[in-house]
């Protein structure tokens, strides 16, 4: 494990200690002080991918904030943060309520203590993380990644492709000299040719591959769906499953509005997702939104933290089905013991 990550890890788990006799006191003081629903404040992050779009969708045209007033369950405060692992240290940290995220994040930050969990599962879209390699390689296929740098941020969805894709040529990320790296960091790196493959996920395949400096080699078709989820806080979806509820109901507005004008819609968030509209257009062609949990989707759960738990990045595994919380499923078709 390299020692950025192991930091970043232990970093999540400290904070969340830290963190929680106070996080524990506040929330003793505002049940006192509070005096009505309506002073409630649910606090969401997203990142800037397309996978998210309903959601933005909904914050620009000011649905949740509206859904939430006309019920009298509070208001909402927007965030944005890059990628999972800052969503961790922020809920560590009692800074969010919800986070809209890839499940290996999510499951990572369930494993190093943190009290949240999946209520729906937003999207999925294997073509939405690819191995991507320079325009220029001779690279053929997977099997001539091997001694190959490869790039990938440590414990992403991203990093279970590319071992599943060595795993299906009968090599393992011990046949690769593996870097952690960010999604911005991999487009750079492939563009000045520091490395020889990177594993990264939308919007930066498109960014790149619009330049011109990179190619697919292999994106996450029958091997890895990109599950992207909705994680709240336990005590949110304990205490108030109704703002739960509206914000499951905004976002299949706001895909009712992308599936209806999607030319719109990519006008209208194209900034937030750092792509240009017509990208964008292409984009949601590739994502299914608002997927059914089903057993399939547990079982690629099971198999990510079961990596995860290999690789060393969790320190204990987690029951997937715990994980999830049904009340907002009413539709699952899951046979959970």
């Amino acid at each position: 494990m390299s020692y950025s990550f192991k930091c970043s890890i232990q970093k999540i788990q400290s904070v969340f200690l830290a963190s929680l006799t106070a996080i524990v006191l506040a929330a003793g003081c505002s049940s006192a002080a509070s005096t009505s629903p309506e002073d409630h404040v649910v606090r969401v992050c997203l990142q800037p991918i397309p996978s998210y779009a309903p959601l933005w969708i909904a914050k620009r045209k000011g649905w949740l904030r509206e859904a939430l007033h006309e019920a009298g369950l509070g208001s909402v405060e927007w965030s944005t943060m890059r990628d999972g692992p800052l969503q961790n240290e922020a809920f560590a940290a009692g800074m969010i309520d919800v986070a809209l995220t890839a499940d290996t994040p999510a499951i990572i930050g369930r494993s190093a203590g943190l009290d949240i969990e999946v209520v729906a599962l937003a999207a999925t879209s294997p073509e939405s993380l690819a191995i991507l390699i320079p325009a220029d390689s001779q690279v053929k296929g997977v099997a001539d990644l091997k001694g190959k740098k490869i790039a990938a941020t440590k414990g992403s969805f991203c990093h279970h492709l590319l071992a599943l894709a060595l795993q299906k040529e009968g090599l393992s990320l011990d046949d690769v000299r593996f870097i952690n790296m960010s999604g911005p960091e991999i487009n750079t790196s492939l563009q000045t040719g520091n490395i020889d493959a990177g594993v990264t996920w939308e919007p930066y395949i498109t960014q790149i591959l619009s330049s011109g400096s990179a190619k697919i080699l292999l994106d996450g078709t029958n091997l890895k769906s990109g599950n992207e989820v909705i994680v709240v806080t336990r005590d949110l979806a304990q205490q108030s499953p109704n703002v739960v509820q509206k914000i499951l109901e905004v976002f299949r507005k706001g895909h009712d509005y992308l599936r209806e004008n999607p030319e719109d819609a990519a006008k209208l968030i194209a900034t937030d997702v750092d792509l240009q509209p017509e990208q964008l257009v292409t984009a949601f062609q590739k994502i299914k939104y608002i997927t059914p949990l089903d057993d399939a989707t547990l079982a690629e759960f099971d198999a990510t933290q079961k990596f995860l738990h290999e690789l060393g990045v969790n320190r204990r595994t987690i029951d997937v089905a715990e994980f999830i919380d049904f009340q907002f499923q009413p539709d699952a078709t899951l046979k959970v013991k």
